[in-house]
């Protein structure tokens, strides 16, 4: 819902301007004023006066009212393939597609791995992964050296294969 047009009003609206819409709009949709008009008549006068009272509680407050501006402005300039990226504030988290990247909607896609904001942990994970790998190599052929004293393991491979084809033949 736009506040603005609730009150039948403009964004560079004065204080005094959404006074006065508020007070012509409260008295026209009011509820008592309605209270003997058929059922759907007051009913829709009275969620008409609940819009109109909500809009000028958010904008004759300065601080509301700025809150209100930028989330609404966000809202109509913040789209992402053709569709809002964020129906809520301007920063966040997308429902639909996981963290927001300002790279995401540039490519088609939102990978989540690659964005500012996550490459640092993924490289500081690869970087342990590929030292893992390191350290479990070099203890392997360590355990090798020290059962198997003079001999290397490509050595043990090859007269593992010499005995089965030997026992093959017989």
């Amino acid at each position: 819902m736009d506040h603005y047009k609730a009150l039948g009003l403009n964004r560079s609206a004065s204080k005094d301007e959404i006074k006065q819409a508020f007070r012509k709009l409260a008295m026209q949709y009011h509820p008592d004023k309605h209270s003997h008009s058929p059922k759907s008549v007051r009913d829709s006068a009275t969620l008409r006066f609940k819009l109109v009272s909500e809009a000028y509680e958010v904008l004759i407050d300065d601080h509301k009212r700025a809150d209100y501006n930028l989330r609404s402005y966000n809202n109509n300039n913040n789209y992402n393939n053709g569709r809002r990226s964020n129906p809520g504030y301007g920063y966040g988290y997308d429902y639909r597609s996981g963290p927001k990247s300002r790279y995401s909607s540039y490519r088609g896609y939102n990978s989540g791995f690659l964005t500012p904001r996550s490459i640092l942990p993924n490289l500081a994970f690869i970087g342990v992964v590929l030292g893992g790998i390191v350290i479990i190599e070099s203890s392997r052929d360590a355990l090798w050296k020290l059962q198997n004293p003079g001999k290397s393991f490509e050595d043990a491979v090859e007269s593992i294969e010499k005995a089965k084809a030997a026992k093959d033949k017989v």
